[in-house]
């Protein structure tokens, strides 16, 4: 059987971008072990690489133009080499690729939303309310016209998939379908990954800490984090975190918060980390911490889960009920409170209970987040959705 290819398109591969790239890179190898051809092409600079892999080819057809992402020769790439492939990824919408595929695809594509739709976006504070104003005339005139001429729009878990029904902007009749999302679990020499971290970080050895890696932004929740330290501190309990992600203003503000509220002594700010010294940083930490105000998935929780660790999410991160179900973890409200009474919780916990927690975080891995897991659904949807147009 002639070997199907899929072209995944995605503005860029910059792990600053936070989880829809390294998801996307994760996937494709996946796809690629159940026998797909995979092609990645970004608007990144040329000879750009974020990627070491020989089994996934990287086409890059940058610079792109504006917040738009505009890129006119990604345009001509697609319109020229389209026949070459039988399926078409498209990873984020708001952005010039969703009008790309409707306009050349003629809706033989799929779209990832990775959250973008999340009805945190439509929440009334004055900094998005004209992004929400924005967006809705886009909608109406443009964005919706793409989706709905998707083959299906890919969501990464059911209550994703749910929360679109209460978003900012009407998405019925958009064909929706929830696709398993996860990572790879790494093969990697804790010793030698945990040695590398605390020779970067020697404030944490020895140190009991959680780990924030992600992107910085106001939808993260991590002023809520900063506070509720500052609650456990006036009962005596200090907790250490490693607060790692790429430079903005809204780190800028919780750096100027962790001094106001005199816990900087128990913060380590650093840029994003990546590759072995992120293992480390996972492997030497009691677990991930993510107060996030939404979250269609988070891909930081399945790599903590992978390398055995728990994690501590809100309820807003919308795979919180395996958490829940498989005890690998706890969940609390997306408030200081709430954060403030989960990690309570867990400082009290013995540490028996922490040993077993650690254990069945790589069992959730296993069960729910592992791409190479026979159940991975992409593949068989992506052989299901050919079958039907070839009436196989």
């Amino acid at each position: 059987m002639k070997q199907k290819k899929i072209l995944r398109l995605i503005n860029s591969l910059d792990p600053l971008h936070g989880g829809p790239s390294f998801a996307t890179i994760y996937n494709s190898i996946a796809l690629n072990k159940k026998g797909f051809k995979v092609d990645i092409l970004t608007s990144d600079v040329k000879n750009l690489s974020f990627i070491k892999s020989q089994k996934i080819k990287i086409i890059n057809k940058g610079p792109r133009i504006g917040r738009y992402n505009l890129n006119l020769k990604l345009f001509f790439w697609v319109y020229k080499n389209r026949h070459k492939y039988d399926f078409f990824i498209i990873h984020g919408i708001w952005q010039f690729q969703t009008l790309l595929a409707r306009i050349l695809l003629k809706g033989n594509y799929f779209v990832f939303v990775h959250g973008m739709l999340d009805p945190f976006f439509g929440n009334n504070s004055k900094k998005n309310l004209i992004k929400k104003i924005y967006k809705k005339i886009y909608w109406f005139l443009i964005e919706k016209k793409n989706l709905l001429s998707a083959q299906n729009v890919f969501l990464t878990s059911y209550n994703e998939k749910k929360l679109l029904d209460t978003t900012y902007v009407n998405t019925d009749g958009i064909k929706k379908e929830v696709i398993d999302y996860g990572t790879i679990r790494s093969s990697f020499d804790k010793k030698r990954v945990t040695t590398l971290f605390f020779k970067k970080f020697p404030k944490l050895k020895n140190k009991f800490f959680l780990l924030y890696l992600g992107r910085f932004h106001e939808k993260k929740g991590c002023e809520m984090l900063l506070r509720s330290i500052h609650k456990l501190n006036l009962k005596g309990i200090k907790i250490q975190i490693l607060l790692a992600g790429p430079a903005s203003d809204y780190k800028e503000y919780l750096k100027n918060l962790s001094i106001n509220i005199n816990i900087n002594d128990q913060i380590t700010w650093t840029d994003t980390i990546l590759n072995e010294i992120k293992l480390g940083a996972i492997t030497a930490s009691c677990g991930m911490i993510l107060p996030s105000h939404g979250e269609n998935f988070g891909v930081s929780i399945a790599e903590s889960l992978s390398c055995s660790r728990p994690v501590f999410i809100t309820n807003k991160v919308n795979i919180y009920k395996e958490i829940i179900k498989s005890n690998s973890g706890l969940v609390s409200s997306d408030t200081t409170n709430g954060i403030y009474k989960m990690l309570l919780k867990y400082s009290r916990i013995d540490k028996q209970t922490k040993s077993q927690m650690n254990k069945n975080a790589l069992s959730c891995f296993i069960k729910n987040f592992d791409l190479n897991n026979s159940k991975n659904d992409l593949h068989k949807f992506l052989m299901k959705s050919n079958c039907l147009k070839n009436k196989c």
